[in-house]
C-alpha cells in the first residue's frame, strides 16, 4: 500500500477516529462479576486489557500528530523551494 502526501490529512483523521473510538469503550466498561476466588484474576486481566488500550489510543493520538506535522513539514519545504525556483527564475 502506497499513500500519497496528499493523503497524509486522511489518515491523521482516521488515526484519531481510531483513538477516540478505542478511548470511547473504556467509558462504558462493565462491571466485574463477582467470580469467586477467580474474581482476582479476572479483575487482573481486565486491567491489563485497559492498559493495553490505553498505550494503543496513545499510540493512536501520537501518529496521527506526526501524520500531520509531516504533512505540514512536506507544505513548507514545499512552498519553501517554490519561492527559491521563482527567485532564481527572476535573476
Amino acid at each position: 500500500m502506497s499513500i500519497d502526501i496528499g493523503d497524509l490529512n486522511s489518515v491523521a483523521s482516521r488515526l484519531a477516529t481510531g483513538a477516540i473510538g478505542i478511548n470511547d469503550l473504556g467509558s462504558d466498561a462493565a462491571e466485574v462479576p463477582d467470580a469467586g476466588a477467580s474474581t482476582v484474576l479476572l479483575a487482573d486481566t481486565l486491567g491489563s486489557i485497559a492498559s493495553s488500550l490505553d498505550v494503543a489510543v496513545r499510540s493512536l493520538v501520537n501518529a496521527a500528530d506526526l501524520t500531520q506535522d509531516s504533512l505540514r513539514a512536506y507544505q513548507e519545504t514545499d512552498d519553501h523551494n517554490a519561492q527559491e525556483i521563482a527567485k532564481a527564475g527572476g535573476q
